[in-house]
């Protein structure tokens, strides 16, 4: 099974070992921002504005209603993060191949949502977190 796991932080060894995914059964792609913390193939994209997105996450971050102001503008990580793996050759072509879908993280859900909906064969199954992601791959859900 062709699986794609979404984790802009780069955190994915902790998801694997829970995934328990064999290397002869499963071919796993991850889609990150950041260097991952496992040897497993990396689709490494950089969303670009950085400096002014941090800024203005610092700024608008100390109360709710700035924290949601931010999630709507397009300075949004998860908007900058999706924008940039739609524009990735590398991400377009594993899309194009994949079985499941994995969100691991908030900011990732945009991408795999466009991923689904764009880019994926129509058979595709797409899901957020480990425990569905598990049910998926034991024939559950």
């Amino acid at each position: 099974m062709n699986i794609l796991l979404i984790a802009p932080s780069g955190s994915v060894a902790s998801a694997l070992e829970q995934l328990s995914l064999d290397s002869a059964e499963h071919e796993v792609t991850v889609l990150s921002r950041e260097d991952t913390d496992s040897d497993i193939r990396t689709i490494r994209v950089t969303p670009g504005a950085r400096g002014v997105s941090v800024r203005a996450d610092r700024m608008l971050g100390g109360s709710a209603a700035g924290r949601n102001l931010f999630r709507l503008s397009p300075l949004d990580h998860g908007r900058r993060f999706a924008a940039a793996a739609r524009r990735d050759r590398d991400w377009q072509e594993a899309a194009s191949t994949a079985q499941l879908i994995v969100v691991l993280e908030r900011d990732g859900l945009l991408t795999g949502w466009q991923t689904m909906r764009r880019l994926a064969p129509a058979s595709v199954r797409a899901v957020n977190g480990i425990a569905p992601a598990r049910a998926v791959l034991d024939g559950v859900g």
